[in-house]
């Protein structure tokens, strides 16, 4: 990977702690170790599992995330941060559970980190998938909040959950979906019927250690501590999950993995659609980086998308007093909510965490959206522009972010086989309808183009075919046609064989040359491959400064970046540097055919197709607040068709006034007020229900 130029980080994922609790991770055995009985799980309502609940022709989307608040789940997790705190008398080998477990983790990834650290591909591990708190800080036993958890399915609370588990038959509240809020209390519904007992002694440990009892006169279950997750159970001092819990462990964590290589990153996340906890002079801070997950949760949960109206549901769970300051109206105005969303999980990120870097380790968009339609129409208008609107968040906020997800196995029935979960930017099912258009052509003589005009000529034995490309220059408004490429040998010098890539970039091509069959390279990799008009995005692989502005309008494929020079106190290696170049990934997806108007601020800049790559040399990048900028406007298509005009680079505060959408009001007053209005009436509505 490291020859390609590719990094990646180790991904301890989970979800709702296991498989078997109706997510991802951890193995089954870990539940026999706090004592739970895996095979009485359906019957005790301890957790939703796909593979044991759905029946054919139910699809349910979006319930598994309801086991984070199921007795299985919840308890591993509260076992794992703080079991010798809420469960001290839970031991296992002599050891409180808690212990035992968070060795047994930190060990496995370690020794993970050993069998890697040869690797240079691999920079470092993510401490957990979306982390959960279980039971820790839950202040009502009685009743879970809707504004914080997602109430949907048969939805027991805490007290109840502790009952089912132990043999204790419960009438549940089964919630459906419904509008302004995500669900409703529709009916209830027993559970748990069998007496069956989720524990393998036959008895709960949180009824052990004093959490809750059955009443002797109404032989119902009760609450004994109601505080009991909230203040130590010994000392009665209030506990933080973040404090007390989360952040030791991430220094345990950190320091295990670095032990094997200081040099390794650890990716942390807070919880799920919360602020990260502060980081104080005492936790870990070497080289770690902060890596929370964002996506649209009401497109997640609803599976709908069509531009029209979006909500920042970061807000919505303010009160539904906020529902008309959330609500966006049109694809600018999903433009907007998002890129605010990210903005203020970036600026929380710099205010707690402090200086240190950010990824989004998280994001992407369900391709199942609107009932499959796209499936059986083949018309992916409301995937772009919804999958647009995310990356283009991205680029806003210059934030890295890492798309969810690339799954080889997905397939229109089953999605990603995973809970009825759709994200992967490739399916079978669309590469099994494509016909491949197989051309290949030898050529020998080759030419590059610079921006000076001058020709460089190189025998190659194999070549693919290009498209005559014409190129603007934005210096001396020259005309320069290219028919072919620089050829692979020359573009760095070392490349031990014409076979062998330096970078991401030269994969097309290579993998072209190693075929045997008559395949257009370019089309062989996007084969398959959805929605790849938003996926494939020109980006500033590299710079010799400080990113600015980078953003891509998709509809007439415009791309402008912005970046300015290091302060004088970050410029000790300067003299290091071989060339003051940036690197523009520019993905022939889009640009193939077009004619192209680049236009720099200053510097030169010569354009590699083959290699999908401008390559951008500033003339000054020492001279502190000096600003660069880079655009790139299609003037027309293979057609002909003019798509934009040409013109002067703008200056810099006109760029900064072109791209400032923020000033500008998404809908006006009016439609705010009505939306609220709308809103309080159905809240109304829906109390009532």
């Amino acid at each position: 990977m490291s020859r390609y130029g590719i990094k990646c980080f180790i991904d301890p994922h989970q979800d709702c702690w296991s498989r078997f609790s109706g997510g991802s991770g951890a193995p089954g055995w870990t539940f026999e170790v706090a004592g739970l009985d895996i095979t009485k799980f359906k019957t005790t309502g301890a957790a939703y599992v796909h593979n044991t609940n759905h029946k054919p022709g139910d699809s349910l989307p979006m319930v598994w995330p309801t086991n984070y608040t199921k007795l299985a789940s919840s308890t591993m997790f509260t076992l794992f941060w703080g079991g010798d705190v809420f469960a001290p008398n839970t031991t296992y080998e002599g050891v409180n559970v808690k212990e035992f477990l968070q060795e047994k983790y930190v060990n496995c990834y370690k020794h993970l980190a050993r069998r890697l650290q040869h690797l240079d591909a691999v920079i470092g591990f993510e401490l957990m998938n979306e982390p959960h708190q279980g039971y820790i800080g839950l202040a009502d036993l009685h009743r879970y909040d809707g504004g914080k958890t997602l109430v949907f399915g048969d939805s027991p609370s805490a007290l109840q959950s502790f009952a089912l588990g132990d043999g204790i038959p419960q009438e549940v509240e089964v919630w459906i979906k419904s509008w302004p809020f995500p669900t409703r209390k529709d009916k209830t519904r027993v559970i748990n019927e069998e007496s069956e007992s989720a524990w393998l002694t036959g008895k709960c440990i949180w009824r052990q250690h004093g959490v809750w009892d059955v009443d002797a006169k109404t032989n119902k279950p009760k609450v004994l501590n109601k505080d009991y997750f909230l203040k130590n159970p010994k000392t009665g001092e209030k506990l933080d999950y973040y404090k007390d819990f989360y952040l030791p462990f991430v220094k345990r964590y950190a320091e295990g993995i670095q032990s094997v290589s200081k040099e390794y990153f650890v990716f942390v996340e807070p919880l799920p659609n919360e602020p990260p906890p502060i980081w104080t002079p005492n936790d870990h801070h070497n080289n770690i980086i902060y890596a929370p997950h964002w996506y649209d949760l009401k497109a997640l949960f609803t599976k709908t998308f069509n531009g029209k109206i979006t909500h920042d549901v970061q807000r919505l769970t303010k009160g539904a007093h906020h529902i008309a300051a959330a609500t966006y109206f049109g694809i600018s105005g999903a433009k907007k909510n998002y890129s605010g969303q990210v903005r203020n999980i970036v600026k929380g990120g710099l205010q707690f965490v402090g200086e240190k870097p950010c990824i989004i380790g998280e994001c992407g968009i369900p391709m199942d959206i609107n009932e499959k339609q796209a499936f059986l129409t083949n018309d992916w208008v409301h995937h772009s522009n919804f999958l647009d609107a995310v990356l283009g968040a991205m680029e806003k906020n210059l934030v890295n972010f890492t798309l969810w997800n690339y799954n080889p196995t997905n397939d229109n029935t089953h999605g990603d086989h995973w809970y009825g979960e759709d994200f992967s930017i490739y399916s079978r099912s669309i590469n099994e309808e494509i016909t491949i258009t197989k051309t290949k052509e030898i050529k020998t003589d080759e030419t590059e183009e610079s921006i000076n005009g001058t020709i460089t000529k190189k025998i190659q034995k194999l070549k693919i075919q290009t498209d005559t490309l014409s190129i603007i220059s934005s210096n001396k408004n020259t005309y320069i046609n290219e028919e072919n490429e620089k050829s692979e040998s020359e573009i760095s010098d070392k490349v031990n064989s014409p076979n062998s890539p330096t970078s991401p970039f030269d994969l097309t091509r290579v993998h072209f040359l190693e075929q045997d069959d008559e395949t257009d390279s370019e089309q062989f990799h996007h084969q398959g491959g959805r929605v790849l008009e938003a996926v494939l995005r020109p980006y500033a692989a590299k710079m010799p400064g400080i990113p600015q502005i980078m953003n891509f309008n998709l509809k007439n494929l415009e791309f402008i970046f912005k970046f300015t020079n290091y302060p004088l106190s970050q410029q000790s290696n300067i003299n290091s540097i071989v060339a003051p170049e940036a690197e523009i990934y520019i993905p022939n997806y889009h640009y193939k055919k077009l004619l192209l108007d680049i236009r720099v601020s200053d510097g030169d800049w010569r354009y590699v197709r083959n290699r999908q790559t401008l390559y951008w040399r500033v003339k000054d990048w020492t001279t502190e607040g000096v600003v660069h900028t880079l655009r790139i406007r299609v003037v027309e298509n293979s057609e002909g068709e003019e798509i934009s005009k040409r013109g002067e680079l703008l200056s810099s505060d006109s760029l900064n006034k072109k791209l400032d959408i923020d000033a500008k009001p998404e809908v006006d007053i009016y439609a705010k007020w009505i939306v609220s209005a709308v809103a309080m009436i159905m809240f109304a509505y829906w109390w009532q229900v």
